[in-house]
């Protein structure tokens, strides 16, 4: 009886313990980062789009950072979904951005009337030579020139200010659902 009451105390601490393990690095799942220092988003849900083909939507955000998305190789605008991580030179749809998300990504996106190559290049800059977990792209209609965003949060600037878009890849990279750690679309 002591064996067995010893081995439930143990395998109860362990369930309570075992999840704060991974709090100091990336090699496992975290969760969803409900915290930090921006606030959370809207939950527009996660679902997917089943033909790929209609939009989702409307979301709470500008870009979305959780919602309705297309899901595989082929979708309405042409680009799988999940996007390889990387930059774009054109736009891609919200559709196609949740799902990066949804996967633990940080999206950045800029939005210059005139053409901003020095911003353009200072973003690119802070993305890993690897782009796993990013994507970089224009994005029309922003509220700023710039917003980075991940599962649920983001960031409006105006300049490209590197201290806190480091703060906010380290509080929510690899926070969303279906994070996948250093994942490589």
């Amino acid at each position: 009886m002591f064996g067995g009451i010893l081995f439930a105390i143990v395998f109860i601490a362990a369930l309570v313990v075992s999840p704060n393990l991974n709090s100091g690095n990336n090699s496992g799942p975290r969760g969803i980062n409900t915290g930090g220092h921006i606030a959370i988003d809207p939950d527009d849900g996660r679902s997917h789009i089943d033909n790929n083909t209609s939009r989702g939507g409307p979301y709470s955000v500008v870009p979305a950072t959780s919602g309705a998305h297309w899901f595989g190789a082929s979708t309405g605008s042409g680009t799988p979904s999940p996007a390889r991580w990387g930059p774009y030179e054109s736009a891609l749809p919200d559709e196609v951005l949740i799902h990066n998300l949804e996967h633990g990504g940080i999206g950045i996106h800029y939005d210059c009337d005139e053409g901003c190559p020095e911003i353009v290049k200072a973003l690119d800059d802070i993305i890993p030579s690897s782009h796993s977990q990013y994507i970089m792209s224009p994005y029309r209609g922003l509220p700023n020139k710039i917003a980075i965003t991940s599962w649920r949060h983001h960031l409006y600037l105006d300049e490209v200010d590197v201290v806190q878009i480091k703060k906010f890849i380290e509080e929510y990279k690899d926070r969303a659902p279906e994070s996948v750690a250093n994942n490589s679309f």
